[in-house]
C-alpha cells in the first residue's frame, strides 16, 4: 500500500484506513505504535500493545487525586 503524508496542523501526518487497522487486529482508538529510522532512510512502523491501559487510567487518576492542591495551583499561574 502506497500513501501520502497530510497536513495536519504545523506536522504532517500518515492515515491508517479503518479497514487496514481491523484487518490487523487494532483497536483504532487505543492502537500504538512504535517508530523506528534507519540510518539508510527507511521508516519501521509496528503496532505495540498497551501494558495495561486500565491500570495506567488509574494510576493517573489516582497521581490526580493525589496532587489535586499542586494542580490548582500551577493551573492559575
Amino acid at each position: 500500500m502506497i500513501k501520502s503524508l497530510i497536513h495536519h496542523g504545523n506536522s504532517r501526518a500518515l492515515v491508517i484506513d479503518k479497514a487496514f487497522l481491523q484487518a490487523a487486529g487494532l483497536d483504532e482508538d487505543k492502537a500504538l505504535f512504535q517508530m523506528t529510522i534507519d540510518p539508510n532512510g527507511g521508516i519501521l512502523i509496528q503496532s505495540v500493545k498497551a501494558v495495561n491501559s486500565d491500570l495506567h487510567d488509574e494510576a493517573f487518576r489516582q497521581l490526580l487525586k493525589e496532587n489535586d492542591a499542586l494542580m490548582k495551583r500551577l493551573s492559575k499561574r
